[in-house]
């Protein structure tokens, strides 16, 4: 039975394509068998992969026109299910179904057991498809970076997973936040650091990993690699590596 995993920070450029990427690339260089989704309308974890206008794709699979089997893209690594920019349209048509929030963890259930892990990329909001990959999971990661309203932000996101936690999904956790762009020795991020260290909410879910600045984790997508395909040797591989590593020691 896969471990989902949502990706999601409603705060758009805090990393949760880079992060989705190269956790999954992390994870499945560890022998374990990975799926990818892309929730996102920009299809930057898509491109990312070197996948573009896919004929088949995930608002296929919200209208109903394909099966999750029919859409997923079989890599080297891992395994992805594409987005599109039309999937905002997608999106709206499921609005007014009863039960939209349930739609992703429906179509995921026959495929769960073909995985390992299940990561989630949402997309810069909170709307019915972010609410999805929330109600299907069961862990969330929150991408953050060491900047400016970040820690307030933070603070209405918890709010409101924990609200589809209550109300949808007893089973979700957090598993923890994870710092992207971490320059540890700077004012600013010791600061934001602080303030989480002193949330009693907060201060057990920092992941002691964090993912340092490097131009090679920015640049990677442009070239549709991972990290340890364009860079194996760099900080960024090293830092998902140990990400993935203290992720599976804490939660198998």
């Amino acid at each position: 039975m896969a471990t989902i995993i949502s990706i999601i920070n409603y705060k758009g450029g805090t990393g949760k394509t880079t992060t989705t990427l190269n956790f999954g690339a992390a994870l499945a260089k560890k022998r374990k068998k990975v799926l990818l989704l892309d929730f996102d309308s920009q299809c930057n974890l898509s491109l990312s992969t070197g996948v573009k206008n896919s004929e088949k794709h995930l608002g296929h699979v919200l209208a109903k026109k394909a099966t999750i089997e029919d859409v997923i893209i079989k890599q080297d690594l891992y395994s992805i299910v594409p987005s599109t920019q039309e999937l905002i349209d997608y999106e709206f048509a499921i609005n007014n179904e009863p039960g939209r929030e349930f739609i992703a963890k429906e179509f995921l259930e026959p495929i769960q057991d073909l995985y390992d892990y299940i990561l989630i990329d949402c997309p810069p909001s909170l709307g019915t498809l972010s609410i999805n990959s929330l109600v299907a999971a069961d862990y969330f990661i929150v991408p953050m970076q060491p900047e400016n309203f970040a820690f307030i932000g933070l603070d209405h996101l918890i709010g409101a997973t924990m609200k589809v936690k209550n109300r949808m999904n007893p089973k979700l956790e957090l598993a923890g936040i994870l710092f992207v762009k971490f320059a540890y020795r700077t004012k600013f991020a010791q600061a934001i650091l602080a303030n989480i260290l002193s949330d009693d909410n907060l201060k057990d879910k920092l992941f002691e990993s964090y993912i340092r600045q490097d131009i090679s984790v920015m640049e990677s997508p442009a070239f549709h690699k991972n990290i340890f395909e364009y860079a194996p040797h760099s900080r960024g591989a090293k830092d998902f590596k140990n990400f993935a590593n203290e992720f599976i020691k804490i939660y198998g």
